[in-house]
């Protein structure tokens, strides 16, 4: 959507309204975003003269008997059209598309208690493209500090996604399963990751990283979410499924020995992974191969000597 952003200024006492096409003049034309989020109080003081709207380009500061400003988008004190970055209207936040707007410098002409006090109004950030609805409390006409209640940017449900284990992996009953998720929100904090296998409650984390660890999963199939809550909105990730078995034994047999290579097969869980060792005298072993197993057995082959004595062994590779 293209708008046709209105604004004033004041020249030698005269006042001029002008259109600024924002397309035609190669300005970053924002989503338009409406802050409807719960409302917060800001009330100016000697120790909180500036309200932060959004860090680094719109605050609002009042001088002592004169009007607002933003010194976050750069204003040195009250002038003609500041608050820079920001235009006013008289209305319903519900009805911010159908309001006139002005800057607010052009209202100060007369009692501005008086207007302003108790009358809802709405703000636009323009270079934001953002809507908020504003009610002054309190603005002493012959100066001190100013109060309002505004609205704040509408909580987003949080971001979770589990990142261990991975969707499809298998483990060995009683399995020792760490569950682990990400999740993030773009306002205010995460301050509470619940993991779920099969429906049912497994563990909570309230502070990153989020995980939890449970040892005693028997053999089955697992559904596994995570339900990320952040400012009261929860949001739930998708669904990890993960397989415990009951391992077999790990059984060698076939073992040959042509042209100088040695083989064998080796009973096996599939998805579970295995390791098979080397050692010369049963006492020291050292790993040959690792492999996750695709079927119900698994085969290894090594160069080896006809004069070479060495012993062989299968285990179950264990998971961190």
């Amino acid at each position: 959507m293209i708008r046709v952003v209105h604004a004033a200024r004041e020249f030698a006492g005269r006042r001029f309204f002008f259109s600024l096409l924002a397309l035609s003049l190669g300005l970053e034309l924002r989503a338009q975003t409406i802050w409807n989020g719960p409302v917060t109080n800001f009330t100016q003081s000697a120790n909180s003269l500036t309200d932060v709207l959004v860090p680094g380009a719109v605050s609002l500061t009042r001088a002592y008997s004169q009007w607002l400003f933003n010194p976050a988008g750069g204003d040195q004190g009250p002038g003609p059209g500041t608050p820079t970055d920001t235009e006013w209207a008289f209305g319903s936040l519900v009805n911010y598309a159908a309001l006139g707007y002005q800057t607010f410098d052009s209202l100060r002409n007369g009692d501005l208690s008086a207007l302003l006090v108790g009358h809802p109004m709405v703000v636009h950030l323009i270079h934001e493209n953002a809507y908020l609805s504003v009610t002054f409390t309190a603005w002493p006409q012959n100066g001190g500090f100013f109060a309002y209640t505004r609205s704040t940017p509408a909580l987003v449900a949080p971001m979770v996604s589990i990142t261990n284990p991975v969707n499809g992996e298998t483990f060995a009953a009683p399995a020792s399963v760490k569950l682990g998720a990400t999740a993030t929100t773009v306002n205010g904090s995460v301050s509470n990751v619940a993991f779920f296998v099969n429906g049912a409650l497994f563990g909570s984390s309230q502070t990153a990283p989020f995980n939890v660890t449970d040892s005693s999963l028997a053999a089955g199939s697992y559904a596994l979410t995570a339900v990320a809550t952040a400012g009261g909105r929860s949001v739930t990730s998708a669904v990890v499924q993960i397989t415990v078995v009951t391992p077999v034994s790990s059984m060698i047999s076939s073992p040959k020995l042509a042209g100088g290579q040695f083989s064998f097969v080796y009973s096996a869980n599939p998805g579970l992974s295995y390791v098979v060792q080397t050692s010369s005298n049963l006492a020291d072993w050292f790993p040959l191969a690792t492999n996750s197993a695709l079927g119900g057995t698994a085969s290894f082959t090594n160069t080896i000597s006809s004069t070479e004595f060495q012993f062989f062994r299968v285990a179950r590779f264990p998971r961190p």
